[in-house]
């Protein structure tokens, strides 16, 4: 693992739970200290190897690296990873270009390697309900779908890292925060084709985004909303994905989108009981087993580099819509953040 901050405390958390199956052998961060607490969480009395440089780091006998770093750091240290022949599971954004995410994949199927991105919601049993919703055709035809992200973040939670809310190095609330959710709403309603988007810095002391807004159109003709926030005032208020069809609604709520609130089809007005007792927390426990079973099988996770360029191709299109005031039509040639920057 590869940085050892804030986030790599779940990832190692749900590695804690997978044990028997996998192996944390070494750690990489230029703060001793941010090791020392992963080394708590995991085993204080292991063997884990310790480095604050990266190239030594990947001279050591591992299968899989996780890049858990800013986001501007994804990019090169995915590439050094794949040059030492080591599987990648980055943390999400990919990239902050869309030439870089697509050089990224190219270099995946040269190298023969999986590039996995850790958007672990998809693998929730309720949104995997939904999908099967959608393959076995409950919805009936495709109306619309909705996606709200209304959070707070403090003043301690962009000075604490001085890179987050910008754009040589970050991006704004949709590449980080709504992410999540804007896969899930690319992964259910298919194929964007256009999109056209809103937003500013209303509150924080930040360069990029901290309110964004976009609608969306889908290849199979429905539309999408995108609502994602980090301006409310003093708490987490809501998040929630909603999807709209001929025959049938589905709405979850909640932070962890564990709160059902909606559930009707034409052929079934009840949630199956079945359903209901999976309902569970987002964790990243599901992703790795996929992910060491597609290692040892030679295939692709569901979270593979491949199915996952698509939703930030769609949170790019939005960037250039703001930064444009004009609709975007997909596939997007090229966009950087960075392009921002002077704005």
């Amino acid at each position: 693992m590869i940085g050892c901050g804030m986030i790599a405390m779940k990832h190692v958390k749900s590695l804690k739970e997978l044990a028997e199956d996998i192996e944390l052998v070494a750690l990489c961060d230029i703060n001793i200290e941010n090791m020392k607490n992963v080394l708590t969480l995991w085993n204080p009395s292991s063997d884990i190897k310790l480095f604050t440089d990266v190239s030594l780091f990947l001279q050591s006998d591992i299968d899989l690296v996780v890049i858990a770093t800013s986001t501007d750091s994804h990019v090169g240290i995915t590439k050094q990873a794949l040059e030492k022949n080591k599987h990648v599971l980055v943390e999400k954004p990919l990239s902050l270009s869309m030439e870089e995410a697509r050089e990224l994949h190219q270099k995946a199927e040269e190298t023969n390697k999986i590039v996995a991105v850790s958007l672990q919601t998809r693998y929730l049993s309720q949104i995997q309900a939904i999908v099967k919703a959608k393959q076995t055709g409950e919805f009936g035809k495709l109306y619309y779908g909705t996606v709200t992200v209304r959070w707070n973040r403090n003043k301690e939670y962009y000075g604490k890292s001085p890179w987050r809310g910008t754009w040589g190095r970050d991006g704004g609330v949709l590449l980080n925060q709504c992410i999540h959710y804007i896969d899930l709403l690319q992964l259910l309603l298919g194929d964007v084709v256009s999109v056209y988007g809103v937003g500013g810095t209303y509150r924080h002391p930040i360069e990029a985004e901290d309110l964004g807004m976009a609608l969306l159109k889908f290849a199979n003709g429905s539309v999408g909303i995108i609502e994602g926030t980090t301006t409310v005032y003093d708490k987490n208020l809501q998040t929630s994905l909603s999807i709209f069809g001929e025959n049938g609604y589905v709405a979850l709520e909640g932070e962890r989108l564990d709160d059902f609130k909606y559930w009707k089809f034409k052929n079934q007005n009840e949630m199956d009981l079945e359903i209901q007792n999976q309902i569970e927390e987002i964790s990243h426990t599901k992703m790795y087993k996929d992910i060491v079973s597609a290692i040892r099988s030679g295939s692709k996770p569901y979270v593979s580099i491949e199915t996952t360029l698509k939703t930030h191709e769609i949170i790019f299109a939005i960037y250039k819509s703001i930064q444009t005031g004009s609709t975007v039509t997909l596939p997007l040639e090229r966009y950087s953040t960075i392009e921002n920057m002077d704005k």
